[in-house]
């Protein structure tokens, strides 16, 4: 089950999570890259700011849908999946994700299984 994050709850969540996110973009030829970086919040902007690294900025270039992924503080917890638009900003070494959604996404199952409903 998932429970609904709005930009409201984001100051909460990230003394909850801290402020240490994978940042999920997706290339020009459509692969996905995957970056862990340090955030920080803008509540006047609605957005996380942070510095990754060429990379990920090169796929910011053109605004577009990215993912920002909290993994659960303990073990058990639920992992807070924060949607957005990325861009480049500033002297084009800073991303910016303004939120667009998100959700706490319940604990994965200690052991794989036969289950389907991942």
């Amino acid at each position: 089950m998932s429970i609904p994050v709005t930009g409201n709850d984001i100051p909460a969540r990230l003394e909850e999570y801290g402020s240490a996110a994978f940042l999920v973009t997706v290339g020009v030829d459509g692969s996905a890259k995957v970056v862990h970086v340090p955030v920080v919040w803008d509540a006047s902007a609605s957005a996380f700011r942070c510095t990754p690294g060429g990379g990920t900025l090169r796929n910011l270039t053109k605004p577009g849908p990215v993912t920002l992924v909290f993994p659960p503080p303990r073990d058990g917890d639920h992992s807070m999946l924060v949607d957005g638009t990325g861009r480049v900003v500033g002297d084009g070494e800073v991303a910016e994700v303004v939120f667009v959604g998100g959700v706490l996404h319940r604990p994965a199952p200690a052991a794989p299984g036969d289950r389907v409903d991942c």
